[in-house]
């Protein structure tokens, strides 16, 4: 397996393939039991990185799943592992290489994480990922949520990645609609645990996640279809009582009203970032001539404005400024 060189990383991933470990008198509860049911007959498995789940690609996928539609990972997966393969490639390659294979999936900084945590990878692990959860907490970009999905994922750990999808599932099912809410993150995370069937990282995880993104949705929940019905104490919800109950619970919080993408920050970052990405390799662009290019943008969010967002870029390690102008860092 390029990139590992570590025998015990092929049986981890045949461990994490098996359906339960050996040994296990695995006993399931009802809701364990008819979310995997579900997922062995209408989950993804598709999904490039679960049919082929090494240690790089796990990584890899769960950078650009962070806040970015599966549909729009797809493609972008496909060709960013095929130009950069294994750990090794990936840190050898330039910066500038590695943002511009991440168009399309936006949150630039991303990339410029996944560079980083290769490059650590391959300096202070000898190119091979470790598994335990302190040492992927070490690496850069990896949170607590990160470190879980890597472990159930490239390991077959017995953890569960809590995220908003697993979250909402959990508290519908125990504890009723989540507008308000009636049980806190910790105690909804320890919930999740208690489901999880020993042996199970791999499919469970993929499971809950599948079933919040296409059944048990936030805003319209195909509750007449879903499985877990009987074990739900929210169903049935309707679109237009969780829309009043949003509604509700988002002027007891004092939530304002959101602002268009076109006028956030991020936006302007990402158009500049865009702008970069354009130019041959090697060439640059002035600050002058940016703001002149973006000069809409410019006006809706100032001249001041835009030139912090370029040195919020520059620090952040995705562009540097030469004595020719800006480019992507190198």
């Amino acid at each position: 397996m390029p990139g590992f060189g570590n025998e015990r990383v092929e049986e981890r991933l045949a461990d994490r393939r098996r359906p339960a470990r050996e040994g296990h008198d695995v006993q399931l509860t009802p809701l364990a039991q008819k979310i995997l049911g579900w997922y062995a007959e209408l989950g993804r498995t598709h999904l490039p990185w679960r049919r082929e789940p090494t240690p790089y690609r796990v990584v890899v996928s769960e950078f650009m799943l962070q806040q970015t539609q599966v549909e729009r990972v797809i493609p972008a997966f496909e060709s960013f592992v095929a130009r950069f393969p294994d750990f090794a490639t990936l840190a050898d390659a330039s910066r500038a290489d590695v943002v511009r294979a991440w168009q399309g999936l936006g949150y630039n900084s991303r990339a410029v994480r996944l560079h980083e945590l290769a490059r650590f990878v391959r300096d202070g692990h000898d190119g091979v990922l470790p598994h335990d959860e302190a040492a992927l907490r070490a690496l850069p970009g990896v949170g607590p949520y990160t470190a879980r999905a890597i472990r159930a994922f490239a390991f077959g750990a017995d953890v569960v990645a809590v995220d908003t999808n697993v979250r909402r599932i959990v508290h519908r099912t125990r504890f009723g609609l989540e507008h308000p809410p009636k049980a806190s993150a910790v105690e909804l995370d320890d919930a999740a645990t208690e489901l999880l069937p020993p042996g199970q990282g791999f499919a469970f995880n993929s499971a809950l996640m599948d079933f919040g993104s296409t059944l048990c949705t936030a805003r319209a929940p195909k509750c007449l279809i879903c499985p877990l019905q009987a074990e739900c104490a929210a169903a049935p919800l309707e679109a237009a009582a969780i829309a009043r109950a949003v509604a509700a619970d988002g002027v007891r919080r004092g939530r304002r009203k959101p602002v268009k993408f076109e006028r956030t920050t991020r936006y302007l970052r990402g158009r500049v970032i865009d702008r970069l990405r354009a130019l041959p390799a090697e060439r640059a662009i002035s600050l002058l001539e940016l703001q002149s290019e973006f000069e809409s943008l410019v006006a809706l969010h100032g001249g001041l404005g835009f030139s912090e967002a370029v040195e919020a870029l520059e620090r952040e390690g995705l562009l540097e400024a030469t004595p020719g102008g800006l480019r992507l860092r190198s």
